[in-house]
């Protein structure tokens, strides 16, 4: 009797150590948790509409995530032809961009070809696409008795640095405001730091300035509407990015 009683303490022990052991083990990275997962018995009916929305925004992140740890192409899952996109050395990963806007050029530009405002947000989305932002500056003309405190912190909360000059008024009365040649030093400036210039003007006064900066190696694009964009410029850039319907507000 004693013995059988000795032979369960014993064993007692021996799965007590057990467990203590296996609790002490790391957790294996099968088993990591810092990632979304699907639960296959979950009950879609059980959830809000706002839970079910974070579930698959949680879930496209961790899609784009994956697909680049897997050099894919985050949009598509194809597999990119330009050195990749999470490659040492891809192409899109280690380009830096410089965007220099011509308010006033693409304000009349949006009211004159839809008779709408340019949505500054989306244009910048559309013509730095994968690349990485460095610093983007727009250019502003200062009117008097016309209150744009509002519009210039929209372009301050959509990340752009603002720059503002106010009207001259010339001695014969006549009145003139224009930054090309402040957009053109500045480009220069920053030209040697970064791997692309997009100047968001249809202007071709900028194909004076666009051979200084290819000559530098550094790529030169230009971004506007079609109707409005200077032919002369096309020719001079590396790459012209349109604008549609769809950047506007």
């Amino acid at each position: 009797m004693a013995e059988t009683e000795t032979q369960d303490l014993n064993e007692e022990v021996v799965e007590m150590e057990t467990e203590v052991v296996i609790e002490e083990q790391p957790p294996t990275p099968d088993h990591d948790t810092s990632h979304p997962t699907i639960n296959q018995d979950e009950v879609v009916e059980d959830f809000e509409r706002e839970d079910l929305e974070d579930k698959y925004l949680d879930l496209k992140d961790e899609v784009w995530r994956l697909r680049r740890s897997l050099n894919l192409n985050p949009a598509t899952g194809q597999t990119p032809n330009n050195g990749g996109y999470s490659s040492p050395g891809g192409f899109l990963k280690r380009q830096r961009v410089a965007v220099f806007i011509d308010v006033q050029n693409m304000y009349h530009s949006a009211k004159k070809t839809f008779g709408r405002n340019l949505s500054y947000s989306k244009m910048l989305r559309h013509c730095v696409g994968q690349r990485r932002l460095v610093r983007a500056t727009a250019y502003v003309i200062e009117r008097e008795g016309l209150d744009q405190a509002s519009f210039l912190d929209h372009l301050r909360y959509c990340g752009m640095e603002v720059k503002k000059r106010e009207v001259i008024e010339r001695v014969d009365g006549s009145r003139k405001a224009e930054w090309e040649l402040g957009i053109a030093m500045d480009m220069l400036k920053i030209a040697d730091k970064v791997d692309a210039i997009v100047a968001v003007s249809g202007n071709g006064v900028f194909s004076d300035v666009a051979e200084i900066i290819k000559a530098k190696g550094t790529r030169f694009e230009c971004c506007a509407f079609r109707d409005s964009m200077s032919d002369l410029l096309v020719r001079s850039v590396d790459q012209h990015h349109l604008l549609s319907e769809e950047h506007l507000y």
